[in-house]
């Protein structure tokens, strides 16, 4: 009898350790969930513009764990999320740049004092004209939140679909 309750014991503590070591991989496999990044490495935010009308809308999502600014803060020494149509002014394919209409309210960064962007924000500009199937460079300076460490800015070039 003893025997019986002893291999059911050790039958049962395999099993639970089973159980234990696919838990553990489940968890960090979402703790280490993949974020968009450059071929360098580091985080990177993912931009998509899209028009509808005479409006363009630019959707900037920040990786998690990360902001980008929105201002330059009360110094003047930081660097906010900027949108370069110059390509899309000189082939005639735009009159002008268009007018930000609205951007995303974001957070005031304790630290800074400046707005910052977390998680994914829209910012939309009035066109004079179909602004589908232009291009438009995004300036985005990803920052951890963890560590505080500002990552080199990035341009990206997106096409308005």
């Amino acid at each position: 009898m003893a025997d019986s309750v002893r291999s059911s014991i050790v039958a049962c503590m395999a099993q639970a350790s089973k159980i234990a070591v696919l838990l553990v991989i489940v968890i960090l496999a979402g703790a280490c969930k993949e974020d968009k990044k450059t071929d360098r490495g580091i985080p990177s935010a993912t931009i998509t513009a899209s028009a509808v009308a005479d409006q363009i809308t630019v959707e900037v999502k920040i990786p998690e764990g990360h902001h980008a600014y929105l201002n330059e803060g009360p110094h003047g020494n930081l660097i906010p999320v900027a949108f370069d149509w110059k390509s899309a002014v000189e082939s005639g394919k735009l009159a002008s740049e268009p007018v930000m209409k609205k951007s995303p309210a974001g957070e005031t960064e304790s630290l800074t004092g400046a707005l910052v962007l977390k998680g994914t924000g829209d910012f939309i500009f009035d066109s004079p004209t179909s602004p589908v199937g232009i291009n438009l460079r995004v300036r985005t300076q990803i920052c951890n939140e963890t560590s505080g460490t500002c990552y080199r800015p990035e341009w990206q070039q997106v096409t308005v679909q």
